[in-house]
């Protein structure tokens, strides 16, 4: 489902202003074709959020990052991602049986910090959701613990993220599955804006950042071509001969998930293009020499967001979209989404004008 593109209340708590909401105008894809993205005419231009810290007391909170305030019986909505996700969860039944009868963790006391929440697992949401609040507060955070899922991923590319974007809390306190922890004094980064939304200002920052951290120092020369050939869906169904076009072209054909992270950041910043189907990969053009380019096979007619068309131009990259055919007319590309079957000659089209 779309989100809702309104923030949740966050009046009557003790709150610090981090960052003033903005209006941003999105420019156009490079390839763009007057008329031919008007059915996503709400990606064109919104506001960011209210970068705010928000201090609770007494509150319990779950792996899935949601907070549940004892005096009030009751799901918070300041961390949620979009309340109508969650429409069940804000009655005393929900609190009764999720909250109240349940046995809960007391963690010691100390300066609690969350920023994640329910899809943060998820390799793009943790890259273009959580760093960026957590980024915000930079140099604040050796003041706090922060709370973090206990799942593998943020054991594993979580964890050496936070150490690359030298992102270093006091401590880390993972919460277990079906675990409630009982926290005394909790601080809230909330969202920099709507998820699939790009806080530009803060990206910017977290690229400048990137930029110290690794070389650029050799003019990138290297194209690469995103493979999905292992994953169940959004797979590219005529990829033969979209291999053979992109090889024509110079692109190295990679699995991002066969490299370590180190590895990943080091094959991209040597690159000057990149060509994925829409999925988790194009994260990676977070290290993309600033005269990158990227293209991204879609579908057109529907859609959850273009999360990639706003990373690509927050980064201030060369962003270049190509509509397949899909495999089912009522299946976005988002998610769990559909297959693409790719025009070649249009793709060669559009490689010659990345040259």
């Amino acid at each position: 489902m779309r989100l809702s593109k309104n923030a949740c209340p966050k009046a009557n708590y003790m709150t610090e202003n981090i960052l003033d909401s903005y209006a941003i105008t999105r420019k156009m894809p490079e390839n763009y074709i007057e008329g031919e993205l008007d059915f996503c005419k709400d990606e064109f231009s919104y506001r960011t959020y209210d970068v705010q810290l928000i201090d609770l007391k007494n509150c319990i909170v779950d792996k899935r990052g949601f907070i549940y305030e004892e005096a009030k019986f009751r799901l918070s909505k300041i961390n949620l991602i979009d309340e109508q996700l969650y429409p069940k969860f804000f009655s005393i039944k929900h609190y009764i049986k999720r909250v109240l009868i349940k046995k809960k963790k007391i963690l010691k006391e100390a300066n609690y910090l969350l920023v994640y929440d329910d899809w943060t697992n998820a390799h793009y949401h943790w890259f273009c959701d959580l760093l960026p609040r957590l980024f915000v507060v930079k140099d604040r955070l050796k003041d706090y613990t922060l709370l973090l899922p206990d799942t593998a991923y943020v054991r594993d590319q979580g964890l050496k993220s936070l150490a690359f974007l030298e992102l270093q809390p006091a401590a880390i306190e993972f919460i277990q599955e079906d675990e409630l922890v009982k926290v005394k004094k909790l601080s809230v980064l909330t969202h920099t804006c709507l998820s699939g939304y790009i806080n530009d200002k803060i990206m910017q920052d977290m690229q400048a950042f990137i930029s110290t951290r690794v070389d650029y120092s050799q003019r990138p020369n290297r194209k690469l071509y995103i493979t999905r050939d292992k994953a169940r869906y959004r797979k590219v169904l005529n990829e033969p001969e979209v291999l053979a076009a992109v090889k024509d072209f110079g692109y190295e054909v990679i699995r991002y998930e066969d490299y370590s992270f180190e590895e990943q950041v080091a094959l991209t910043a040597t690159a000057k293009s990149i060509v994925a189907m829409h999925g988790a990969g194009l994260v990676n053009m977070l290290y993309l020499h600033p005269e990158g380019s990227v293209l991204e096979f879609r579908r057109n007619k529907i859609y959850h967001n273009q999360c990639f068309w706003h990373l690509a131009k927050a980064l201030r990259l060369k962003y270049y979209y190509l509509f397949g055919t899909p495999d089912d007319e009522n299946l976005v590309i988002e998610g769990e989404g559909c297959n693409l079957t790719i025009d070649i000659a249009l793709l060669k089209s559009t490689l010659s004008m990345m040259e």
